[in-house]
């Protein structure tokens, strides 16, 4: 039996934190056309209505359900494996298959697997320590 060395699990603010970035820069990039749109046709209207219909659908409906279905991913770190519990049951990934783990955007840890595919560690707290803390059991089986 492997030893239980971390777990983890998807935090709200961080989850609201991407959700505000994101958001945002949907928005600049929706005006944005808005204007060229206002500038080339005279139809000023999709300046307004754009940004806030798309603003509107992410807080109403997108981000609502991505949290209901991010919120019950469970990670758990331990000293031969790295288990993920999610909605689609459990994937156990050996520390042996894990080529290099990053974290990206400030919120979220990618694991790189040997045969090419990619786990994402989503909504985290501190990605890079949990990146550093990954590479560091893995590192620990390596003779």
């Amino acid at each position: 039996m492997s030893d239980a060395l971390a777990a983890w699990t998807p935090a709200l603010p961080v989850f609201a934190r991407r959700c505000a970035v994101v958001g945002l820069v949907s928005i600049i990039t929706i005006a944005l056309a808005g204007w060229g749109i206002g500038i080339t046709t005279g139809i000023w209207q999709v300046f307004y209505v754009g940004p806030v219909l798309m603003l509107a659908y992410n807080i109403g409906f997108e981000d609502p359900a991505r949290w209901r279905v991010a919120r019950q991913n469970r990670w758990h770190l331990r000293s031969d494996a790295l288990i993920h519990h999610g909605t689609d049951g459990e994937a156990r990934i050996p520390l042996a298959d894990i080529i290099d783990v990053r974290s990206r955007f400030g919120w979220s840890v990618v694991v790189f697997l040997k045969d090419g595919l990619r786990l994402r560690l989503s909504y985290v707290r501190d990605p890079q320590d949990i990146a550093t803390h990954i590479l560091a059991a893995r590192n620990r089986l390596s003779p």
